[in-house]
This record gives structure tokens, C-alpha cells and sequence, in this order.
């Protein structure tokens, strides 16, 4: 597996990454035996980044994700990222909400520290705590409480979740508070990478290539676009049932299905086994991108995703095929 920089952490992480999330749901839901063989099949094949949060399960994803680790001796071989995500009334006093958060995130995945810690809240011009939206003084007392936990050592750096108003998402990265970047990207959208192909939905207007000048490492999400890119409704048993509102404003469930059609046809004529394999390789092609996440809700899933990768990046002509067909 192809292991790349994250910005100027100083950090390595593989080029896929190991979603431990709600929507896949094998870190939540699954047993203990189906965690601990996906994990361990992760870092046989050289996966080195695990993504969790607090909310995944209300905690389940990080006290699973911290007793594999643990069981497999393997804290020392993966970057951790989690996160923090600040309600109205914490940001009365978000040093404190932050620290608190962290605290419990680290009981949960029992261990003394993690890599990365990020701002998990929705980036606008103003807060609207309300819909979980912070911007202005907010956001930057938000980023200096992360940084006091990361100078106490309970977290290695600081990043934030790029979803929310473009122009407030890309101020965000110039600020020079954060080091790294989650982004929204996929074939149906991936505007986050290539400004203008937005596929009708919202133009990120290549938040990826501002960030990776400003030499934030940058975490790709929603790269399978929460499951839509099977084109498909049903659900694998593990995963969540549905995704709720929108990540991304015109991003719904309904209508990222109904452009996953054209994609499988797309990647077939690619020589390419799906919509899947088209998504992810398109994502991990991007020089900007340090890691992929993936979320995960058996095994098979892994093994696909890590197959995927492992062919590389697409060739300079299929990715311009994928563009024209989200700027069509």
C-alpha cells in the first residue's frame, strides 16, 4: 500500500484509509471476531490510518476501534484520527468542551494520545449552532482550544471537517490554525479536486489544491458518496439505515443514486471493475490527497477497496472522463 505525507504534519498515512464510521458501520455494529479480522486484514495489506469519532455509535466506534488495537499489539503501526464537534453551549467555553472531549475519547479508545484531532462541526460565515454551523470568532476560539490539547500532548494535530460554505471552507485552510483537512470527493462530486465539476451540486471550487498549497494534509471523504455509488438503495446489513440531510447541499442519497448509473458505465468502459473502483482510484489519483477514507461494513468491502488501490492512480485520460461527466 502506497504510504504518503499528511501536509506538513510530518506524519505518513496509507493512500487508503480505514473508515471506522457510522455508515459502514462494521466498527459499531460488528462483533468482536468481524472487527478484529477487518483490522487485522487492514494492516496486513498496509492500511496506517483509522478514522473515528464521538458521535459514530455514540462512542462505540472508538471504544471498538481502541480494543483492537489494543488486542493486536498495533497502536504503534496506525495514525488515529477522532474528533470534536461543539454544540451552542460549549462554545460559551469551548477550551473546556474540547478538553472534555478528547478526555472521554481517549477512555473510550484507551490509550494515552492520538494523531489527529478535528473540528467536526459544518465551516460557515457565521455560527448557526443550530444546524451545528461555526464561523467567525467561534471557529477560531474552536481552533485555539484543539490547539492547547494538542501542546498537552493529548493529540499529535490539529484539523477540521471541509464541508459547509466554499468560501468560509477555503478561509478555513488559509487561516493557518488547522494542519489538516477532511474534503468531500467523489466521482459524482469532485469538485473538491478539480474546481467546476460539481455534478449539479455544490462547486467546493478545488478547497483541495488551496489546502494542499497551504500544505494541509487533506483526508478524502464520502469517496464511495455514503454507499450511493452502488447506484443501488439496499443496504448492506451492517450500515446505517440512511445518511440523513445532505453532507453536502444537492448531494442526497436520491440524487447521488440516481448519477451512479452513468459512473458504472463510465468505469466499465474504463476497463474498470465498477462505479466503486472508478470513485476511489479517481480520489487517490488527486497528488493533493494524503489518504482515502473508506467506510467499511464487512470484510469483503476491505478487500475490494484494498484491491482498488492498489492498481493506483487513472490515467490523466479517465480522470478528464470523469470530469466531463460531472460537469455535464
Amino acid at each position: 500500500m502506497e504510504q504518503r505525507p499528511l501536509g506538513k504534519t510530518g506524519l505518513t498515512v496509507s493512500a487508503l484509509g480505514y473508515g471506522a464510521g457510522n455508515v459502514g458501520g462494521l466498527m459499531v455494529r460488528g462483533t468482536d471476531e468481524q472487527q478484529v479480522a477487518a483490522v487485522k486484514r487492514a494492516l496486513d495489506a498496509g492500511i496506517t490510518y483509522f478514522d473515528t469519532a464521538p458521535l459514530y455509535g455514540n462512542g462505540q466506534s472508538e471504544q471498538h476501534l481502541g480494543a483492537v488495537l489494543t488486542e493486536l499489539g498495533a497502536w504503534g503501526q496506525v495514525r488515529v484520527g477522532t474528533k470534536v464537534r461543539l454544540t451552542g453551549n460549549d462554545l460559551r467555553d469551548p477550551a473546556a468542551a474540547v478538553k472534555k472531549s478528547i478526555t472521554e475519547s481517549l477512555q473510550r479508545l484507551g490509550h494515552d494520545s492520538v494523531d489527529l484531532l478535528q473540528l467536526h462541526n459544518t465551516i460557515r460565515a457565521t455560527t448557526d449552532a443550530s444546524n451545528s454551523g461555526i464561523g467567525g470568532d467561534d471557529l477560531a476560539a474552536a481552533a485555539d482550544a484543539i490547539q492547547a490539547v494538542v501542546k498537552e500532548g493529548m493529540a499529535g494535530h490539529a484539523g477540521f471537517t471541509g464541508v459547509g460554505e466554499t468560501e468560509p471552507l477555503h478561509a478555513a485552510v488559509r487561516s493557518g490554525r488547522f494542519e489538516t483537512m477532511q474534503s468531500y470527493f467523489n466521482a459524482i462530486n469532485p469538485s473538491a479536486g478539480h474546481a467546476g465539476a460539481s455534478g449539479g451540486a455544490q462547486d467546493m471550487a478545488g478547497v483541495i489544491d488551496v489546502a494542499a498549497a497551504a500544505g494541509l494534509g487533506v483526508i478524502a471523504i464520502r469517496v464511495m458518496a455514503g454507499g450511493a455509488m452502488t447506484g443501488q438503495e439496499a443496504r448492506a446489513p451492517l450500515a446505517s439505515p440512511g445518511l440523513g440531510p445532505a453532507l453536502v447541499p444537492g448531494n442526497t442519497m436520491e440524487f447521488d443514486i440516481s448519477k451512479a448509473a452513468w459512473r458504472d458505465t463510465l468505469a466499465r468502459e474504463l476497463g474498470l471493475e465498477s462505479a466503486l473502483e472508478l470513485s476511489l482510484r479517481l480520489v487517490i489519483s488527486h497528488p493533493g490527497v494524503s489518504t482515502a477514507l473508506v467506510g467499511y461494513s464487512d470484510i469483503e468491502q476491505l478487500e475490494s477497496a484494498i484491491r482498488w488501490a492498489e492498481r493506483g492512480a487513472l490515467s490523466a485520460d479517465q480522470v478528464q472522463r470523469v470530469l466531463e461527466a460531472a460537469s455535464s
